[in-house]
């Protein structure tokens, strides 16, 4: 199969690349609003940039009509956010998460979660999440139909470094996935 991303004819590249680019890891960002409100979506488009200083990047597409989404406005209005790592058990509340709500709805509180107050940033991070990383943003772009948001992580929190334990979600094309085997360096 060849694919002209340039000149796309019979495919979508969004599909070429959310089946080639796996697995994604799944950035389930937790914000607060300036007006108080907890907003809580996952995104597949993310991944850790460089450990000096520790940065990651998360693309929050926007709404088909150019808005920006919830997560991004939270995010540039106070300059935080978290990113709370979805493990398993928690993918029927990823899917409820996802959905587009009006920014006056709590997601945590749809989805039936518990907000906590983070330990270095205003955005809270999620109680049942088993590992979260506390972002300042860095730096925003606009790219495309796009926001680009760089946080740079401040503080970490994890019940444990090991896969097993964390049972981390990802997704691999449309759908989701989770480790099943991790093979070791000799």
């Amino acid at each position: 199969m060849l694919f002209d991303m340039e000149r796309p004819s019979g495919f979508e590249p969004y599909e070429v690349l959310v089946n080639l680019i796996v697995p994604r890891p799944i950035a389930w960002v937790s914000t607060l609003s300036p007006e108080g409100v907890y907003n809580l979506a996952p995104f597949s488009f993310f991944n850790a940039l460089c450990d000096e200083p520790p940065l990651v990047v998360v693309s929050v597409s926007r709404r088909e009509d150019g808005r920006k989404k919830d997560t991004a406005e939270n995010a540039l209005k106070t300059g935080d956010f978290v990113i709370n790592i979805a493990s398993e058990e928690l993918l029927e509340k990823v899917k409820i998460t996802s959905k587009d709500f009006p920014p006056e709805v709590d997601e945590f509180e749809v989805a039936g979660l518990t907000p906590v107050r983070a330990y270095k940033v205003k955005s809270p991070r999620l109680l049942e999440s088993r590992a979260w990383l506390e972002c300042e943003l860095f730096r925003h772009e606009e790219l495309f139909g796009y926001d680009l948001l760089y946080g740079r992580v401040v503080f970490a929190g994890a019940e444990s470094l090991d896969y097993g334990t964390l049972k981390p979600l990802g997704r691999v094309g449309g759908g989701f996935c989770r480790i099943i085997e991790i093979n070791q360096e000799p």
